[in-house]
């Protein structure tokens, strides 16, 4: 039997956790978990002028609200830390010098200057510049004694076989092979002693026992060279699998121009953590079959395989993705609802006013309650139900012009809305003005006595309380408005005609 898989994430602390990041760390962790294996997360901060706290507190925060626990970490702790690559330099030194030791890197001392200069020279003269052209691979001795002894700062640089090929066969996209005459000796440790990351994750991934890199195709370019830094270190590499890349709708790579990319700007637009966990699995994987695709972590969780995982692009549908946010919105039981409502009334300071004497709830979450039950599916976004529930709750809410100038503000509209008002005034009263079919035979009535059908009366009502042509069943919107503020919101739309 196989040990139990290790894999890792391991995002540079450079922005905010975004789509593509994030759907990385989830195929990691629906792996670790669907194998009862480890999920690592490493911070590549080596990059000491773009590396920032922020940007580390926010990629860890949207990995939370996504709900991918970690389970070794800079928080955490663990067998193989630390699990912040700035502090593992001392390691990174230790690996570089049994490299040198073993004649497989070099000093090499060109600036960023000299390299510039060189791959000017290289294409004006026709030729192509593959990064490196191998200028200090050969330097003597003494020829480096006395460049460190002028001062000259140096990197190192692996030193990669001129002959054969690279090779690995690769999870998803199979058998993927390089000539080694077009690698070049890439920098691993730059001239301020810190390493770069196609050094650094192949020391942390060796030591920390990583079984399987996941990671984006974007980086098969660095796998050849990387599998030659655990070849000259005398390591097994461990099996890679690059996942397809992310694009936008427009088949071009995901960007900004395209919408939010970032795990907190979907946050702030509304998106459940569970429906945008959801989704992102879709992107590249497929539960097979006719499987339903509106599933919770655990569901996905049972279906995931890395034999699932395609080799083509994905594009991101942000119709799909709000698609799927409102079906496990309509998922959620009415506790459910209730919690992700109430924040949206207490940052507008909305609440239950007692003068409303609303029969049944006494406590503006009480009544909450009752007006969510009353819209049932129609909640299906928080984006769209301030406007949804606003004028339960203010009579500053929302309205559609367009719906008022065609439904309220006319003359036969400002009669029927008086009309209505005086019926409801004088024909409800008691128990009778708590409920909503009371509300939907009195309606009927005064349509039947003025001559007109139900509709040319509900359709000004509808629009005189909640401001928009569409809402929850009008009876059950009179019921829970209760009947003093209906007859005053039907006078004021009249006087409006």
């Amino acid at each position: 039997m196989s040990p139990a898989p290790r894999v890792r994430f391991a995002p540079s602390p450079t922005g905010h956790l975004h789509v593509g990041g994030a759907r990385t760390a989830l195929f990691n962790w629906l792996y670790a978990r669907s194998q009862q294996g480890a999920f690592v997360l490493r911070i590549e901060d080596t990059d000491q002028e773009r590396s920032t706290e922020e940007s580390y507190a926010a990629i860890l925060a949207g990995m939370r609200w996504l709900g991918l626990d970690w389970d070794e970490g800079p928080d955490r702790g663990g067998d193989f830390g630390p699990y912040l690559q700035s502090l593992r330099l001392d390691t990174y030194g230790e690996h570089l010098q049994q490299l040198a030791a073993d004649g497989q890197a070099y000093k090499c001392f060109c600036s960023a200057e000299d390299l510039e200069g060189r791959a000017a020279e290289a294409k004006a003269a026709g030729g192509v510049w593959e990064g490196y052209d191998g200028k200090c691979r050969g330097l003597t001795g003494e020829e480096v004694t006395a460049l460190e002894a002028a001062g000259k700062p140096h990197a190192w640089r692996l030193r990669t076989p001129d002959e054969g090929s690279t090779f690995w066969y690769d999870i998803i996209l199979d058998k993927l092979e390089f000539q080694n005459e077009v690698l070049v000796d890439r920098v691993i440790v730059k001239a301020d002693g810190f390493p770069t990351y196609q050094f650094a994750c192949v020391v942390d991934d060796h030591l920390m026992e990583i079984s399987h890199v996941l990671r984006g195709d974007d980086h098969v370019s660095n796998t050849p060279f990387q599998i030659l830094i655990y070849q000259a270190l005398g390591w097994k590499p461990p099996k890679f699998g690059h996942m397809p890349m992310i694009l936008g709708p427009d088949k071009k790579r995901l960007s900004k121009r395209h919408g939010a990319t970032s795990v907190q700007e979907f946050q702030g637009q509304g998106i459940l953590p569970a429906a945008m966990l959801n989704y992102l699995s879709l992107l590249g994987w497929s539960p097979g079959g006719n499987a339903k695709e509106v599933m919770s972590a655990q569901e996905i969780i049972g279906k995931f395989s890395l034999k699932k995982v395609g080799s083509s692009a994905a594009a991101f549908d942000y119709d799909k993705l709000n698609h799927i946010n409102s079906e496990h919105i309509k998922a959620l039981d009415a506790a459910g609802r209730l919690a992700l409502a109430m924040p949206l009334l207490e940052e507008r300071g909305w609440r239950l006013d007692p003068a409303w004497l609303v029969h049944g709830a006494d406590t503006t979450e009480a009544y909450l309650g009752r007006v969510l039950a009353t819209l049932g599916n129609r909640f299906s976004s928080l984006v769209t139900l301030p406007e949804q529930i606003g004028f339960f709750f203010s009579d500053d809410f929302f309205v559609d012009q367009e719906a008022w100038a065609e439904h309220v503000s006319t003359s036969e509209a400002s009669t029927l809305l008086t009309i209505l008002a005086d019926a409801l005034e004088k024909g409800l009263a008691g128990d009778q003005a708590h409920a909503a079919g009371a509300f939907d035979d009195l309606v009927r009535e005064c349509a039947e006595q003025a001559g007109v059908k139900a509709g040319r009366l509900i359709h000004p009502a509808r629009v005189a309380l909640t401001g928009q042509s569409r809402s929850a069943g009008i009876f059950e919107v009179m019921e829970l408005m209760g009947l003093p503020r209906t007859i005053e919101r039907l006078r004021r739309a009249a006087a409006t005609a």
